[in-house]
């Protein structure tokens, strides 16, 4: 697949301070040290998921947090939430930068002045990219519904449209994002609690029929067991009780829909 390009609204976060390594280690489900490049979700106390972010370690001991799906001033305001007497400081920087998403099956060229992030989240290869406002990009031009379908496709979550405010991540196959070894952080106990016991009573498998955003979908005997979150043509992913296995097929109001397997997000390779 040659690459292509789509322009993207990710918020660009610039975090700085003396404490800033520490207080992001403290906020996110990711584990910041010994890596330049994480994904990291921010969660509320009841261990639910607020935001998605890519976070990158600058030479200068500050960190760039890249949000997709979030304006820089709701992404600000989640991640400094709790900051108190920190050396802290976040700051929007979007407006610098010229953003888009690219991928494809080859690799992405150097450019100058241009940055990469690569990124599992679309089930292909594929980097977010901030490039210099007059810069002019390489790549030709596709659409971000195709890349959604290619994400549904391969079984990939996303945020917030799969896993959101009212999901915890290992609902949504979001595993990989989230740490369980690094010590505190917000929405850790609840974690934990999660890994050790289990508790989950939904989890989100790809889905085959007619499908479509925000169906509902109920057992033979009418009973309500899930709800589609993502959907492209005939595949989409549905949040569904965790006790329905593979193959089982459910009743909608436009026809039968095949559950598949497991929603997962790859780890960052």
């Amino acid at each position: 697949m040659a690459l292509k390009s789509a322009p993207a609204d990710t918020a660009v976060v610039r975090v700085t301070g003396e404490d800033a390594a520490a207080f992001l280690q403290g906020q996110c489900s990711a584990d910041l040290r010994n890596t330049p490049l994480s994904d990291a979700l921010w969660l509320n106390r009841k261990g639910r998921v607020l935001a998605h972010t890519v976070i990158a370690k600058e030479v200068d001991g500050s960190f760039l947090l890249l949000c997709p799906h979030l304006p820089a001033e709701e992404l600000i305001a989640i991640v400094t939430a709790n900051v108190i007497a920190d050396d802290v400081v976040a700051t929007d920087q979007s407006a610098q930068w010229q953003r888009a998403v690219v991928w494809g099956e080859i690799s992405i060229e150097a450019l100058a002045g241009v940055r990469v992030f690569s990124t599992e989240r679309f089930g292909v290869p594929a980097w977010d990219v901030l490039a210099p406002a007059e810069a002019k990009l390489p790549w030709p031009t596709g659409e971000f519904a195709e890349l959604d379908v290619i994400r549904i496709s391969a079984g990939v979550p996303s945020v917030p449209a799969d896993c959101g405010a009212h999901e915890f991540p290992q609902e949504c196959g979001l595993d990989a994002w989230v740490s369980y070894t690094k010590g505190c952080y917000l929405g850790q106990e609840v974690m934990a609690r999660i890994q050790s016991m289990g508790s989950l009573r939904r989890i989100l498998r790809k889905v085959s029929g007619l499908v479509s955003v925000g169906q509902e979908l109920k057992s033979p005997e009418g009973k309500v067991v899930g709800t589609v979150r993502s959907a492209a043509g005939d595949t989409g992913l549905a949040l569904v009780s965790v006790d329905l296995p593979e193959g089982t097929s459910l009743v909608t109001d436009r026809g039968p829909v095949l559950l598949g397997v497991l929603a997962l997000m790859p780890a960052r390779a």
